[in-house]
């Protein structure tokens, strides 16, 4: 007979969201750069070519996405500081025989 698996941690514990959160930052950082290293060739192409409307479109585009990639890193922290945060806070709630589900936190978190 099949037994359901039962995790003995949390699926979404503070180590775990941690490790998830470090992987998309380092996913953005290389967004970051390859969009740099593309407006650095339109950057030529346009040096070479002031006339070229379309590399000028995509300099402007590549730097929205430099600078996208950059905001999400700092959402991205953010919630992470708020995570620690409450998850202090659902400690010493805890100690006081208050419950609260870690979906609940990210629910809250996500709502902020």
């Amino acid at each position: 007979m099949v037994s359901n698996y039962i995790p003995k941690n949390s699926l979404l514990g503070p180590t775990r969201v941690q490790r998830i959160a470090k992987k998309l930052i380092e996913e953005a950082t290389d967004d970051r750069k390859l969009a740099l290293d593309a407006y650095r060739f339109f950057r030529q192409m346009v040096d070479e070519n002031p006339n070229d409307s379309v590399a000028k479109n995509c300099m402007v585009s590549l730097l929205k996405v430099a600078q996208d990639s950059k905001n999400n890193v700092i959402k991205i922290l953010n919630l992470v500081v708020k995570m620690e945060e409450s998850t202090e806070d659902t400690k010493t709630k805890a100690s006081k025989g208050t419950e609260n589900s870690v979906f609940n936190e990210l629910d809250s978190l996500l709502n902020d």
